[in-house]
């Protein structure tokens, strides 16, 4: 604590034995460091060094409504660079308040359907409340679709119609307007993924009646199936294709992931039929009984005993009945009926096969390796001698590694690659072949000379800001050590006070000399010197002299 009262008293003296005009001058000059380094370490002065959306990307098409939104604040420390917007870390808040003032912050996907649903009310028709909503699903696919890669701008537009019928069925297409990144064109692969996405956020809707236009190459690729003219990918077979043969690829790359610089591609067979059925019912000569029933039945029938007259008289009416007549035995009849019922079935096996077609027939691989692969292997078979230098491998040389190392690295493709249908070796479906790879040029690095300007472009405000503290603080301190010291202060500044004094008075007992001997400076010049330097001194000493005189 003693060195810190120590310290203020010594700045309290020197501050009360400085002129006015010199204690005004340091205060502001004081006031500037304490300004400057507090700009310089809490405004960050500095360009653009930070991202506005925080990594999000920002489509072309919402920049030129936020550079308005930023003239419009005064905010031109600004940076854009492709899909970002570099601002200073310390002024973000204000850029993200302009943006919001002008209301041209980049749409949010989730609230889409509440802007869209804020101005409706009671009195909001239900057609009225369709529409909305059917522009706000269009607004969120647009922004979705933006969000794919490859993808800067997107567009979508869609309508539904009844068709006129007792059924009433509904019909729907959509367009999607897309604007890639960079200039570039879709693919088929984007094509086809934006129509499946567009068609299934919208019910009733089939990916074959959705449009996609192309905005940077102006092209418009219709929809329908592969049959139709629409897109390939539709097709069934090169869609299987194009997987398998990614499939294989991928794998491929993984096992051979220790080459570097490996070149794989593969092209796959698939099994043109779709599916395939077969049936076969075979039977048992043998048959089985599955009912027996046995039934039988025995009847007796006998004629009468006493007999009438026969004959045509006895018939005729009014004839005399005979009392009396033959007697004779009737007929017997035995009948017996035996009845059999079977039922017996032939026993049957049926066999019902089907297969899924589109599956991989015959699957090759081609692969390319390059020269330094093999030329590293060589080296490393060829040491060369102590003290030798190394010796490059001649093409024959690598030739002789390629031979050597082709058996093994079909042996390991074929692993992964389906066994052929038929009896073909394995091996026989891998290529292998080297490549000469070209190495790219180095990329030179920028020289000391355009490093320094860079590094000033970017910095020049800080530096100039630590430029004018230490300027400040060069002039505070020479205006502090050239203010005179009351006599007799106490501490080491009423020594160092003492020692200056008996030094000046030795130089004007020197003066004083050298006035008489003429050799030195005459009392005119000492005078004016005083006066540049210090007008109220020479002020009294003048009305001293004055006064003594009269």
């Amino acid at each position: 604590m003693d060195f810190l009262n120590q310290a203020f008293a010594q700045v309290g003296d020197l501050f009360r034995s400085m002129t006015p005009g010199a204690r005004i001058t340091a205060g502001l000059l004081l006031a500037v460091v304490v300004v400057s380094l507090g700009y310089l370490f809490t405004a960050q002065v500095s360009g653009p060094d930070t991202d506005l959306m925080n990594g999000v990307p920002v489509a072309s098409a919402y920049i030129p409504a936020m550079e308005a939104a930023f003239d419009q604040a005064g905010l031109k420390n600004y940076e854009i660079r492709g899909t970002q917007i570099r601002v200073p870390r310390g002024q973000k808040s204000a850029y993200m308040a302009a943006l919001a003032d002008a209301k041209a912050l980049p749409p949010n996907i989730h609230k889409v359907f509440d802007d869209a649903l804020e101005g409706t009310g009671p009195f909001t028709t239900t057609k009225e409340r369709e529409e909305r909503l059917k522009i706000a699903k269009e607004k969120k696919l647009g922004l979705i679709l933006s969000l794919m890669r490859g993808i800067e701008a997107a567009h979508v537009m869609y309508d539904s119609q009844r068709k006129p019928g007792f059924r009433q069925e509904s019909v729907s297409t959509a367009t999607a307007s897309v604007q890639a990144e960079a200039g570039e064109h879709l693919d088929q692969a984007q094509v086809s993924a934006i129509r499946h996405l567009v068609a299934g956020a919208i019910a009733g809707l089939k990916p074959e009646s959705v449009n996609v236009a192309d905005l940077n190459g102006g092209q418009i690729h219709y929809g329908g199936n592969a049959t139709e003219g629409g897109n390939a990918l539709d097709d069934a077979y090169i869609g299987r294709k194009q997987f398998y043969e990614r499939h294989y690829q991928t794998n491929i790359l993984d096992a051979l992931t220790y080459i570097p610089g490996i070149k794989v591609t593969t092209n796959v067979e698939l099994d043109p039929q779709r599916i395939s059925r077969s049936e076969s019912v075979k039977y048992d000569p043998k048959a089985t009984a599955l009912f027996e029933k046995d039934e039988s039945s025995t009847a007796t029938r006998e004629g009468n005993g006493v007999a009438g007259r026969p004959g045509f008289p006895a018939q005729q009416p009014n004839t005399a009945t005979a009392l009396a007549g033959s007697r004779t035995t009737g007929t017997k009849e035995d009948e017996e009926e035996t009845r059999r019922e079977a039922i017996s079935v032939t026993n049957t096996e049926h066999q019902q096969t089907e297969t899924v077609g589109l599956t991989p027939k015959r699957v090759t691989a081609s692969i390319g390796i390059p020269s330094s692969y093999f030329e590293k292997l060589w080296r490393e078979q060829n040491p060369p001698a102590d003290g030798a230098e190394p010796q490059p491998p001649t093409q024959q040389d690598l030739q002789n590694v390629l031979a050597q190392e082709t058996p093994a690295i079909q042996q390991y493709v074929a692993k992964v690659l389906p066994p052929p249908p038929d009896a073909v070796d394995p091996t026989e479906l891998v290529t292998v072949k080297m490549f000469q790879d070209i190495q790219a040029a180095a990329i030179p690095k920028p020289g000391m000379s355009e490093t320094a300007v860079t590094w000033f472009g970017e910095y020049w405000s800080t530096l100039g800001m630590i430029g004018v503290a230490l300027f400040s603080l060069m002039m505070l301190r020479s205006m502090v050590r050239a203010s005179p010291v009351r006599p007799g202060a106490p501490g080491r500044m009423g020594v160092y006070a003492e020692e200056e004094e008996e030094e000046t008075v030795e130089e004007a007992a020197l003066n004083r000399l050298g006035r008489f001997g003429g050799s030195g400076r005459s009392l005119r010049d000492e005078l004016a010197d005083l006066v540049q330097e210090d007008p109220d001194t020479a002020a009294n000493i003048l009305k001293g002299w004055i006064g003594n005189a009269g």
